[in-house]
């Protein structure tokens, strides 16, 4: 085996050789950060001067930290949320492009799908600020002009409202790359499976549950795993929407590592939030490598 492995290097060295730049750059950006953090997580360090081996301490400070449970629930709450949405909405978006039949009509609709891709995030989170606003929002606009005043909320400014004004934001929920997975995923379904479906006298619904659903499996599995990464980092939304508020009601563990760290200089306790999400996602994603089939290994 090794010495297979050996002939094999030699032959094709100058392909590999190409390969350490990229190499390079991963342990550069991403690696030594990486092992970086894992080290400074034992320590009291404030990112420059100030750096004592405390042990456990972070940790132990951590598990008592009211805030990070919170956070926690938060984080779950987006998660299933958004796991939901992107396992449902993209993809009955995706089905229904797939079957229009007018070819310049789908490519209308695919590119309109497509364009989110190319607006910055924060000026799509910029906007949804502007909606939800409080006095001057359009979301409160709309409301009083059909004469529902009463439904009028300061959106992001209020407990009961901030959590559930987040998760709507992007609504409807379908540009982006979960729907072209999904697309792809039905493009590469054999033209002859839905002549068999059709000869066969299933209806959309029919075809969809047993014909479209099953082959697509394993982009299901894909958005899922890409969504819990999402969520699980993703902090950049709630900085610029509510910044954790009002009060806790929208704060998440990666936002409360950022808040730690470059707020408060507690760069070690950071470090130990880090580790605990890297140990959480990574759980996530074994369970979802091990219980959620791929198309291929359908009985």
């Amino acid at each position: 085996m090794a010495a297979s492995a050996s002939r094999l290097f030699r032959k094709h060295w100058k392909g590999y050789a190409f390969l350490i730049p990229v190499f390079a750059v991963l342990a550069t950006f991403k690696y030594i950060p990486f092992f970086n953090a894992l080290i400074m997580s034992f320590y009291d360090w404030n990112g420059a001067n100030v750096r004592t081996f405390i042990g456990l301490d972070n940790f132990v400070q951590l598990f008592r930290d009211r805030t990070f449970y919170v956070s926690l629930k938060n984080m779950g709450i987006f998660t299933v949320t958004g796991v939901l949405i992107q396992l449902t909405v993209p993809l009955l978006a995706a089905v229904l492009v797939f079957h229009i039949k007018h070819n310049r009509l789908q490519n209308m609709f695919k590119l309109w799908f497509v364009i989110p891709l190319v607006i910055p995030g924060i000026v799509i989170y910029l906007t949804w600020q502007w909606i939800f606003a409080g006095d001057y929002g359009v979301l409160n606009e709309l409301l009083g002009q059909i004469g529902l005043e009463s439904w009028t909320h300061a959106w992001l400014g209020e407990s009961k409202t901030a959590l559930w004004s987040v998760i709507f934001v992007n609504f409807p929920w379908i540009g982006g790359i979960t729907f072209l997975i999904y697309l792809a995923g039905l493009m590469a379904i054999s033209g002859e499976l839905f002549e068999v479906a059709k000869l066969d006298g299933m209806n959309a619904l029919q075809r969809f549950m047993h014909l479209e659903l099953p082959l697509v499996r394993s982009q299901l599995k894909m958005v899922m795993v890409l969504t819990i990464i999402q969520q699980i980092q993703s902090f950049e939304n709630i900085l610029v929407l509510t910044n954790g508020g009002p009060g806790q009601s929208t704060m998440t563990p990666a936002l409360y590592l950022y808040i730690q760290g470059f707020s408060y200089s507690k760069m070690g306790y950071a470090s130990a939030i880090g580790l605990v999400l890297f140990l959480l996602l990574l759980l996530l994603t074994w369970a979802n490598n091990r219980f959620v089939k791929n198309t291929e290994t359908i009985d």
